[in-house]
């Protein structure tokens, strides 16, 4: 039978501590590459990996983590190894994947969110069918828990995360969506994938309230409200009325108890920008989403 995941207090879910795991007894250590590359649909496409810290008995969760528009696997693996470091105490396989680029260039990379982002948006780069392929490779090397796979994207990386959500070959357990963006036509994600949205006020690349901003010209549609988005999510996965808690001044936390044991979770603070690493005033951002890692993780079979 399939554990019913019971809400906390309101904002408890997210602001729980985070501390690290003791190593399990025998454990069984992963022998993953530091470097994978794939060749999907004719294009070479590389992944960074980054093994547990602590050695892992059993099958191992992993998250997947996608840059930002204009970034690449390179830039986002430098600036997230507080959270990385992090996440490999308790246990989980960290990989950064790559998005492409006109020129093949080391940077300056895209996903396809379909109305965004410039190259892989133009050319309908599937990036599905590399995620669902560095799967299958990566697992040539380590056992992968499948019910325990995450996705977290910042920006362009959270708008694809939310579109290919369900076109993969696993049912994330939870995702992460950092300053990101939905579109209208976006499809029902699977209902037992938690989701935790974060967005500020303050964003001018992908704006708060939908309107117009520098994401303009790279995308062809208009984006969704934060508000709309976190009314579709709420809608889509069948949850419960939602409660609110105010955990710093400015920020507002919003979640509610969805259906199959998955939670949506919405995380609203006035300033913190576009960037990431993002930092909120009296929130520690890191720990809120590792708390939330592991309760969407646990939630699973």
């Amino acid at each position: 039978m399939k554990p019913v995941f019971t809400p906390l207090a309101a904002g408890a879910l997210l602001l729980a501590a985070c501390t690290t795991e003791a190593a399990p007894d025998n454990p069984r250590l992963t022998h993953a590459p530091e470097v994978l590359t794939l060749n999907v649909n004719g294009d070479d496409r590389k992944v960074l990996i980054e093994e547990p810290l602590t050695p892992v008995e059993g099958p191992v969760p992993l998250v997947l983590i996608f840059h930002g528009g204009g970034g690449s696997a390179d830039r986002m693996q430098a600036v997230s190894q507080s959270l990385s470091r992090q996440l490999r105490a308790r246990g989980y396989m960290v990989a950064y994947l790559n998005g492409t680029a006109r020129r093949k260039t080391k940077n300056l990379r895209t996903w396809n969110a379909k109305h965004c982002c410039a190259y892989a948006a133009k050319e309908n780069i599937d990036d599905a069918a590399f995620v669902n392929a560095f799967l299958t490779e990566l697992q040539r090397y380590t056992e992968i828990d499948r019910d325990r796979i995450s996705l977290l994207g910042h920006s362009n990386g959270g708008m694809l995360s939310y579109r290919i959500a369900p076109r993969l070959n696993f049912t994330p357990a939870g995702m992460v969506i950092i300053s990101g963006a939905m579109f209208s036509d976006q499809p029902a994600l699977p209902d037992e994938t938690s989701v935790l949205a974060i967005h500020t006020r303050d964003d001018e690349t992908l704006s708060f309230s939908g309107d117009d901003d520098r994401s303009d010209r790279f995308r062809t549609q208009p984006i969704l409200a934060f508000e709309s988005v976190g009314q579709k999510l709420m809608a889509d996965q069948s949850c419960t009325a939602p409660t609110t808690a105010s955990p710093s001044p400015g920020t507002l936390i919003t979640q509610a108890l969805c259906a199959n044991g998955s939670t949506v979770a919405l995380l609203v603070a006035d300033q913190g920008g576009h960037k990431w690493p993002k930092d909120i005033l009296g929130l520690d951002l890191e720990a809120a989403i590792i708390s939330f890692l592991d309760t969407a993780t646990l939630a699973r079979p």
